[in-house]
């Protein structure tokens, strides 16, 4: 499943669409900022649970996603991120923690923070690092089996 923003976008080509339209635009961002790879576990109609993995290209609808799920659901979070060199180029990071910003920092780092591979550094969403703020509140922790906190 992949989810390129929270909310519905339309989904008409450009040449067929109404100047409302937002889709490509949503997609052209989406290609261009960090893409997250959720695991997670679904309850299908016959009672059973079943894994699933969602792309999630916006960092509001990832959020969105945690909040609406119970810890013992989740069992894995990573960020893909694009990497600029010759041919395409694609890097993966597991993601152990992440936070919702203090609300005096928002502005600068973004709509969440990260914790990848086992480091002590939290980063934003373009994986950069950032200092530790008070007031950070905390989404999602992966334990030895994965889950929100």
């Amino acid at each position: 499943m992949f989810i390129p923003a929270k909310g519905s976008a339309p989904f008409l080509h450009p040449s067929r669409a109404t100047r409302k339209q937002n889709h490509w635009s949503v997609v052209t961002r989406a290609l261009e900022a960090p893409w997250y790879l959720l695991v997670y576990d679904v309850t299908c109609q016959w009672g059973h649970k079943v894994s699933q993995t969602s792309l999630v290209a916006c960092d509001e609808a990832l959020v969105d996603m945690l909040a609406e799920m119970a810890a013992a659901d989740v069992h894995g979070l990573a960020c893909l991120d694009r990497r600029h060199g010759p041919g395409p180029c694609w890097g993966l990071h597991w993601i152990d923690a992440v936070w919702k910003p203090a609300p005096e920092e928002a502005r600068t780092v973004g709509r969440l923070l990260i914790r990848c591979d086992a480091e002590s550094v939290v980063r934003d969403a373009f994986l950069r690092p950032v200092g530790e703020v008070a007031g950070r509140r905390l989404l999602y922790e992966r334990a030895a089996r994965g889950g929100i906190a």
